[in-house]
């Protein structure tokens, strides 16, 4: 009951339980920041992208510093490499032809490569690209970490969710300036510092709900 809840929170400020458990919540932001850390920095991490071709833009299929002859199916891309291309397909050195499907894993497991590079192949609204990962990006070498403010519990508040009743899509532009749907599940309220407020967020297939937001810190 709520009322038990209480009183076991006035019992953990008067025992110093408090203490404790901002210690592991702080510890849980600090393993957050270094998971986040290791991922933007990954070898094949965002910083390790050094390109997004669209093919469309591309009717001859030559791509920027991207070997091999890329071209459009419709339901597929169709990839042409000549020996002199040096492109690998699951590892092993490809010369001909292959149509592609779009990549469903990480950058890492893509199927063409060169050398370390790896090149995925995606849709997005029926329209083909290429992505072009470079473990040895110029801004993967020059990563010098994530800046963020240390763990302040003042943020962590309790929060009450509404689902819509049916569900809502709002475009959101993304990194490539294109706009895109983001389908979203409900009302996220709190209260901060007296104040009371609400986030529109979405909601993963396993139950946890995000959101997108920023402020003046963010750029």
């Amino acid at each position: 009951m709520t009322k038990d809840a209480s009183a076991d929170a006035s019992a953990d400020v008067s025992d110093g339980t408090s203490a404790d458990v901002f210690d592991d919540a702080s510890e849980d932001w600090e393993r957050w920041h270094e998971r986040r850390v290791e991922t933007v920095s990954g070898s094949y991490g965002p910083l390790a992208l050094t390109g997004t071709h669209w093919l469309e833009g591309y009717p001859d299929g030559r791509l920027p510093d991207i070997p091999g002859l890329w071209t459009d199916q419709e339901d597929g891309v169709l990839l042409t490499a000549a020996p002199e291309d040096g492109l690998s397909l699951d590892g092993k050195p490809f010369t001909g032809e292959v149509r592609l499907d779009a990549d469903p894993g990480s950058a890492a497991d893509a199927r063409v490569g060169l050398g370390e590079r790896r090149f995925v192949v995606l849709v997005r609204e029926g329209i083909w690209g290429v992505r072009d990962f470079d473990p040895a990006s110029e801004a993967r070498a020059a990563f010098k970490g994530v800046e963020a403010t240390p763990y302040d519990p003042r943020w962590s508040v309790p929060g009450h969710f509404t689902p819509y009743g049916e569900s809502r899509t709002v475009h959101v532009e993304n990194a490539d300036g294109v706009a895109r749907g983001l389908g979203l599940g409900g009302i996220l309220a709190f209260t901060l510092d007296g104040e009371d407020l609400t986030l529109q967020v979405s909601v993963e297939s396993d139950g946890s709900l995000w959101a997108v937001f920023a402020d003046t810190t963010s750029g």
